[in-house]
């Protein structure tokens, strides 16, 4: 069977126009002609679904990411020498790697058996919305079906490492239940209805399509910079309910009660992320690791140092708040033994989510 590609439909008033499912393929025994194919896919389409890789092996797993960055060094995008259990602050626990892959993670929540994959007697642990948020969800709400997305983000370890250029999510075993009814909680009474274990993701090329020309402008010559060890900096801020951008409130740790670090780690980021294979731009930020913005209007323009950490919070929300609505997420139907792939770096066109 060849190879197919194949968008996703968009649902009736959706505006999120991106997606595919990808069929006619082994991962496990992948020609070159197919590699390119999934590669383009992946940076046309964004996300991509491929089915029914019921027997794909971690390491073939791995072998696949790798190839789509080869210069990158041979090891999970967040298992560098600089993320420790002192670290890894909101990331959470520490991953479990799969023996053998190099770099696959295991990713879920509770016992996974006395042998998953070679991992012994697991029990996982993810970070969920009541972590993260200001204002969690009550257990009541909870058990009657409401949940939140958690986080949207581009995966990236960002101090003394760049983010990957793509995620690979494989489903092993999919959560079982009735559809889950996700919450904003921010005042707008937006909602969305969706199954268990699935991933939500926004279009960060569409978040900048909606910006001014004279947002665009500055996006287009500015850049941001995250705080060295940023996932202990940011403290004790929170997400706001909606699952993208900061609340107001909380303190971050200063610089000087940071685990050790180098300034040589602490990397710059544009703010606008080109894709390589269609040229499209995207805006592209961490809310919650941002420590400063170098803003200009224009390349001949005196460039704006901002540090406050408020002005920072609300410029960012501001234009986060147009994107954040239920008709701008896709949340792709994937079973077990399907992989999701998607762009993260460049462009990481996309934010993620866990559901």
């Amino acid at each position: 069977m060849a190879i197919v590609v194949t968008p996703l439909s968009t649902a009736p008033g959706s505006n999120a126009n991106f997606g595919a499912t990808i069929t006619g393929v082994d991962l496990n025994f992948l020609t070159e002609e197919d590699f390119q194919i999934i590669h383009n896919a992946i940076y046309v389409h964004k996300v991509v679904v491929v089915k029914g890789q019921h027997d794909l092996l971690p390491a073939k797993q791995f072998e696949f990411v790798h190839r789509l960055d080869p210069a990158a060094e041979r090891v999970h995008g967040f298992d560098t020498e600089d993320v420790t259990d002192e670290t890894s602050g909101v990331l959470g626990p520490r991953f479990n790697i799969i023996p053998g892959s190099t770099g696959v993670t295991l990713v879920g929540q509770g016992y996974q058996g006395d042998d998953h994959y070679g991992l012994k007697g697991i029990t996982a642990k993810s970070t969920t919305h009541f972590d993260a948020h200001a204002e969690p969800l009550s257990l009541a709400d909870v058990a009657n079906g409401a949940t939140r997305f958690g986080a949207f983000h581009f995966d990236g370890v960002i101090y003394g490492a760049y983010p990957s250029r793509v995620t690979t999510l494989r489903c092993v075993r999919a959560p079982k239940g009735p559809d889950l009814t996700v919450r904003w909680d921010d005042g707008s009474g937006h909602t969305m209805t969706v199954k268990p274990g699935l991933t939500a993701f926004i279009d960060s090329a569409q978040m900048y399509s909606m910006l001014t020309e004279e947002e665009k402008n500055i996006a287009d010559h500015s850049r941001w910079e995250p705080a060295p060890q940023p996932y202990v900096w940011t403290g004790t801020r929170k997400i706001r309910n909606s699952g993208l951008g900061m609340a107001p409130g909380g303190e971050t740790v200063p610089l000087e009660k940071l685990p050790a670090w180098t300034p040589d780690k602490v990397y710059q980021f544009p703010m606008v992320w080109v894709n390589p294979v269609t040229g499209v731009r995207s805006f592209q930020v961490l809310p919650d690791v941002v420590r400063t913005l170098y803003l200009k209007k224009g390349p001949e323009d005196e460039e704006e140092v901002v540090e406050d950490g408020e002005r920072i919070r609300t410029f960012l929300n501001k234009i986060i708040d147009r994107i954040m609505k239920p008709e701008n997420i896709l949340v792709p139907t994937y079973e077990e033994g399907d992989i999701v792939m998607f762009n993260n770096w460049v462009c990481p066109s996309l934010f993620a989510n866990a559901i």
